[in-house]
């Protein structure tokens, strides 16, 4: 299972949400001006989210 934490001070999710827009497995969405995790165990460990984060606030790794 991954473990996909997001950094609040540096995620501005109302402004961006790429990571929301290009996960395959829709773990990552907004709710309200917020990037929240759902689903977690769908996670498939692609990183596409972290690659696409301009400020770099989130990180997934493997529990």
């Amino acid at each position: 299972m991954a473990k996909i934490v997001i950094d609040y001070d540096n995620c501005d999710g109302a402004d961006c949400g790429e990571c929301v827009d290009v996960c395959p497995m829709e773990v990552l969405i907004i709710e309200g001006d917020k990037v929240v995790i759902r689903n977690k165990e769908e996670c498939s460990l692609c990183e596409v989210c972290m690659d696409v984060c301009p400020q770099e606030a989130v990180e997934v790794e493997e529990e």
